[in-house]
């Protein structure tokens, strides 16, 4: 398969957001429902989705696949119901729709490393009232209010996907306290979809590497769906030392162990081709896209989502077939490298619109971004850019900002933006600028805004490409 990512991306990281009323109206509330298009989820130059098929090995890989064990199997960590009603194996997730009211939620143990809500909008995550009393919406199974201490033990993610304003809502160890007439959890991690926003440096999440979980399950609908597995896969070990890129938190300081973040790639020299079409795809996502460590746990444990259809007769038996052994660790910390070709033809393209935040939400609307977020916009197969783009020619325009700030472009993930801006903005005065973007070598520029004011609205129209 082919290191290039599916498209081309922009990403905006913008310093404020209007804030957004939830609407009263009742939402559409449905486990492991709809998420929001295209997929997977994340850019395609996120970590989750990178290809790394031709990635470096660590020169220590061998030392770590002899301290997890070389004759570790592998297992799959999800499937459908327990033998006890409610608990089930695997995690649901929880698809809701952008009318979802949103609850406070108090927390018990990482509060000043979790997110109260999403920047611009109020306070809260939108759980739905039936994971109060009802079980299966939260990982383990039992319902919200269970809190006796023979079941309340256990990790207990819930995660929540805003179909609608593409948030990725995730909780670890979730409880409806009764008592207190409210919702707690130990930690909370709240994500945009169009974004490749890293946690800060020592932050947990909702999981253990402060990485996000639901893009790395193994879904049902994808392993039977007519596409590849387009991202790695989340696991655990037993023990990790420290985190390297792109997790951003340690849970352990175990020698000679794995850190947190750490990748593992599916040998290519390893057969696949006698296994079931649906195992096929699975493997092959893990020579692909590999596995990244995000939690301590069972050694080669890889996890998913909970679902009645999977057939653990096909899965488990398949999974133990391969060994840790069959694996090799990639250079830790790994990330694509970005350059700037030189000797590029322009080509001219009718001026097409790829953002404008005072219009509806959704892949290229609004509303005003985030602060510290990025915002990755698709670029391929849109405007009549082509794939083998290396740069695109924009104009950028605010519009009546309510302060000061400025616009910078660089090509990136978005995580460091330059001294340097291209658009400079003061209160209520409209303003454009011409701009090159490059793409760095994963497909992706990021445009940076910053402001201490909060609704500010920007436009980017292209006008041609560079290849």
């Amino acid at each position: 398969m082919s290191s290039l990512p599916q498209s081309l991306w922009i990403a905006v990281l913008c310093s404020s957001l209007a804030a957004a009323a939830a609407s009263p109206l009742p939402a559409q509330v449905v486990r492991n429902g709809p998420l929001p298009t295209p997929l997977p989820l994340f850019p395609p130059d996120n970590w989750w989705n990178v290809n790394i098929s031709a990635a470096p090995v660590d020169p220590n890989s061998a030392n770590f696949i002899n301290f997890i064990g070389v004759t570790r199997k592998l297992h799959p960590d999800f499937g459908g119901e327990a033998d006890v009603e409610p608990e089930i194996y695997g995690m649901p997730y929880i698809s809701v729709s952008g009318t979802q009211p949103l609850v406070p939620v108090t927390w018990t143990a990482y509060g000043d490393e979790s997110d109260d809500g999403f920047p611009g909008r109020p306070i809260g995550y939108p759980i739905p009232p039936e994971a109060k009393t009802q079980g299966k919406w939260i990982e383990g199974g039992y319902p919200g209010n269970i809190m006796d201490p023979d079941h309340e033990y256990g990790d207990r993610h819930m995660l929540i996907v805003d179909r609608d304003n593409r948030i990725l809502y995730e909780l670890y160890r979730a409880f409806w306290n009764v008592a207190a007439n409210r919702w707690e959890a130990d930690s909370g991690a709240i994500y945009s979809l169009d974004s490749n926003h890293r946690r800060p440096d020592s932050w947990t999440s909702a999981d253990a590497a402060g990485l996000a979980i639901l893009p790395g399950l193994i879904r049902y609908d994808e392993v039977f769906g007519p596409d590849p597995i387009r991202h790695a896969l989340r696991f655990t070990v037993r023990a990790t030392n420290d985190y390297v890129y792109p997790a951003s938190h340690r849970a352990g300081s175990t020698s000679g162990a794995l850190p947190m973040g750490a990748r593992l790639r599916l040998k290519a020299t390893k057969d696949i081709s006698g296994y079931a079409p649906e195992i096929q795809k699975i493997f092959q996502a893990m020579k692909t896209y590999g596995l990244i460590v995000a939690d301590n746990g069972s050694d080669m444990y890889i996890q998913g989502t909970y679902d009645n259809r999977w057939n653990n007769d096909v899965l488990n038996p398949a999974f133990r077939s391969l060994t840790a052994s069959d694996f090799e660790v990639i250079q830790l910390g790994w990330k694509p490298a970005t350059s700037i070709p030189a000797n590029l033809d322009f080509y001219t393209v009718a001026p097409c619109r790829l953002l404008d935040t005072r219009q509806a939400s959704g892949l290229f609307g609004g509303p005003a971004l985030p602060p510290g977020i990025s915002r990755v916009l698709r670029v391929r197969d849109v405007c009549g850019i082509p794939a083998t783009a290396k740069a695109v020619a924009v104009n950028a325009t605010v519009f009546e900002p309510p302060g000061f700030g400025n616009v910078r472009f660089f090509p990136g993930d978005g995580e460091q933006a330059p001294a340097t801006s291209t658009l400079n903005f003061q209160p209520g005065i409209t303003r454009a600028n011409n701009a090159i973007l490059m793409l760095s070598s994963s497909g992706s520029g990021t445009l940076a805004t910053q402001s201490s004011v909060a609704g500010v609205h920007l436009v980017v129209d292209v006008t041609g490409y560079f290849q």
